[in-house]
């Protein structure tokens, strides 16, 4: 008997093609947003997650300040972390290695041209600090120690310095120095990293005058320690070594498990607002809906009342308008969710084309079935009150209404 108004349902839709496209709609756009979004949330976290995992589990960051996201863009603190501090988390136990990095911002010129950078002065041949920061060379060489006028470039700076493609060995002018491109890093989608100047760390610490100190400590935990007993070895190794007591802290040391964390709380909140404003199209193609629903109730008032003279029970009315709402509401589903990919495809592919960052779309089929049983759940629940009108009708009634 359910099949059976399965099929009468479909072929009612299909008696009405027009009004039901037109209601499908609605649900289409809504279901299409939402996928698109949540596709490229999914995908964004993927990536987000992939970068954290090149990076290695291995490390732990070390920051001034209170900043908990322990991020490694290239902001200058309030406060620094001296030479007495990095050979403090040097001591710590379960610390293999450390090194640290001064980062200051400046303007480049280069003849007519100018641009905003963050230079970044590491240790020459320090693999711990190129490997946290995604230093990958594209062209050229990384820095040396003899390097006094050699610096390698991020993605950006190249672009927007130079007004044709950048040629090694050309000049670069900041803090009333010239200084000569040895290297350009390979894109990596990354602000921080792609308008990064790079230059040894005794060099930066000389043209910025700014003494013993680091922006920015990365350690390499043993082999056999965990990453969190080693943040809290650092930690106090750092209080002692500063003379604060548990909580006052002026500095901040992070797992890549807590940066990971913080990133994916933001952009989950992130990702809820989105999707719950996108989704208010899809309240509006459950008004459509329950709109249409009502309009067939009051059109097929004699076919109800013929329905139940011959013996159909008011649960199978009921049923019958529930379905045929829920299939309007599938079929927006299936519409909203291939364009929904499709958009979140598009929108990868033209990032890729206009810039580095790490993005893909997630494609799922929990993502495909759970907005096809959400848009048809939805359809459902926008038929409801038109289906319970449908199945109070008194047979006598509805086959005098005309």
């Amino acid at each position: 008997m359910r099949a059976d108004l399965a099929v009468l349902a479909v072929r009612n839709i299909l008696n009405r093609k027009r009004r039901s496209w037109l209601t499908v709609i609605g649900i289409f756009i809504g279901i299409a947003a939402v996928v698109a979004l949540i596709s490229l949330g999914q995908g964004l976290d993927q990536a987000i997650t992939g970068e954290f995992e090149s990076i290695g589990a291995d490390k732990v960051f070390v920051t001034p300040g209170g900043d908990p996201t322990g991020s490694t863009s290239f902001s200058q603190s309030s406060t620094v972390i001296r030479d007495s501090d990095l050979r403090a988390v040097r001591r710590a136990r379960g610390v293999d290695e450390a090194e640290g990095a001064l980062m200051r911002s400046t303007r480049l010129t280069y003849q007519d041209s100018t641009a905003f950078a963050s230079v970044v002065g590491i240790p020459s041949g320090s693999q711990l600090l190129e490997e946290s920061f995604s230093f990958t060379i594209d062209e050229g060489r990384m820095i040396r120690g003899t390097d006094r006028s050699g610096v390698v470039i991020g993605s950006r700076v190249a672009d927007g310095v130079f007004e044709e493609d950048v040629e090694l060995r050309r000049k670069v002018g900041f803090q009333n120095n010239e200084f000569r491109v040895v290297g350009v890093l390979e894109a990596t989608g990354d602000p921080g990293v792609d308008a990064a100047v790079i230059m040894p760390y005794d060099r930066a610490q000389e043209i910025f005058d700014t003494g013993d100190v680091y922006d920015y400590v990365v350690a390499r935990q043993q082999a056999g320690f965990e990453a969190e007993q080693v943040k809290e070895n650092i930690e106090r190794s750092l209080r002692n070594e500063r003379g604060l007591d548990e909580g006052d802290e002026d500095f901040t040391v992070s797992t890549p498990a807590d940066i990971l964390s913080s990133f994916q709380s933001v952009l989950g909140i992130v990702q809820a607002i989105v999707v719950g404003i996108a989704s208010i199209s899809l309240l509006v193609g459950g008004v459509g809906i329950m709109n249409t629903m009502y309009t067939a109730v009051k059109e097929r008032t004699r076919e109800i009342g013929v329905m139940k003279a011959v013996g159909a029970e008011d649960r199978q009315i009921m049923i019958l308008f529930l379905l045929e709402s829920g299939l309007i509401g599938l079929v927006g589903g299936i519409v909203g969710v291939t364009v929904g990919l499709g958009i979140s495809k598009g929108f990868v592919f033209a990032a890729r084309q206009y810039s580095a960052l790490p993005l893909e779309a997630a494609v799922s089929w929990g993502l495909i079935v759970g907005a096809l049983l959400f848009a048809f759940l939805v359809g459902a629940l926008s038929g409801v009150l038109p289906a319970r009108t449908a199945a109070k009708l008194e047979p006598a009634d509805a086959l005098r209404y005309e």
